[in-house]
């Protein structure tokens, strides 16, 4: 592939499944191959030489692919007179591969046979709430997950509401990712290894690494996060609350004077005419 930053990305994630791998009897790897499967060779390639010159560790790949095009081109067999994905061949031919015409989703994830999980969910799409939910699968695993979303939305109605609002807010859509990415993955137990802006085919990305294993956390050379860095200069802007204002409404319908009404709940007397006319609309 001849996308320098792409290919780089996909080296950073091959050597951060290396540092992971370090140690392990077992591990599952999901992720996206689309038509490339770089990635998804290059841990066939550790497998292979770690079960011939080094220690041997029992591996399954959960792989996934939405787009039904893509997915029958990689399952095209060799004898047909199109053309044949060799590299999708090299990875499919083997017993512990499974690859499934869906979304990757959390039934795919849970589909994993071991507790030491490594993927990249390589969406390159919308944050959604149903790819934010992915994180969550963490819990009670080892983990090293890398997401990889776009950060120039023309189409925003699948991107997750509490993400959409807080970029809106800040004007900021890679700082807003990052901040709610940052926030479930704490909740889970993991910490953000790396964090940044890129440039894919004339298209504005981010890819954040989160994890809870230790030797990749401990890696220093992972540590990229320079979207961090902004969201320490993001000033975020707290929205005032709703105040409830159930009681005023009862002393408004008792026909409490005003003046007491807007000591007693400590509201002007704009509010007061507000709640008055809903009153008077039998709200």
């Amino acid at each position: 592939m001849k996308n320098t930053v792409k290919n780089a990305i996909r080296h950073l994630v091959t050597k951060a499944y290396e540092v992971f791998a370090k140690d392990k009897n077992n591990i599952s790897v999901v992720s996206l191959p689309g038509s490339v499967w770089e990635f998804e060779t290059s841990v066939i390639n550790h497998k292979d030489f770690a079960d011939n010159f080094s220690k041997s560790y029992n591996l399954d790949m959960q792989l996934a692919e939405c787009d039904n095009n893509i997915y029958d081109s990689n399952l095209r067999p060799i004898s047909t007179l199109f053309p044949h994905n060799k590299v999708s061949s090299y990875a499919l031919s083997r017993d512990f591969v499974k690859y499934y015409n869906q979304y990757l989703n959390t039934d795919i994830v849970k589909k994993a046979k071991s507790d030491n999980i490594f993927a990249w969910f390589d969406f390159c799409g919308n944050p959604t709430t149903q790819s934010l939910e992915l994180i969550n699968t963490a819990i009670g695993k080892n983990v090293t997950y890398v997401f990889t979303f776009n950060t120039h939305w023309r189409c925003d109605t699948n991107v997750d509401r509490d993400v959409l609002s807080f970029a809106k807010s800040i004007d900021n859509k890679p700082v807003a990712i990052h901040t709610f990415v940052e926030k479930i993955a704490l909740n889970a137990g993991l910490t953000i290894v790396w964090s940044f802006e890129y440039i894919s085919n004339h298209n504005p990305m981010i890819t954040i690494c989160i994890s809870n294993d230790a030797n990749v956390i401990a890696e220093k050379s992972f540590n990229i996060n320079t979207v961090a860095s902004k969201v320490k200069k993001v000033k975020v802007i707290n929205k005032p609350t709703k105040r409830d204002l159930s009681a005023v409404y009862v002393d408004v319908k008792a026909k409490v004077d005003d003046k007491s009404i807007c000591v007693k709940h400590n509201i002007t007397v704009g509010t007061l005419a507000a709640v008055k006319a809903w009153v008077t609309m039998g709200k």
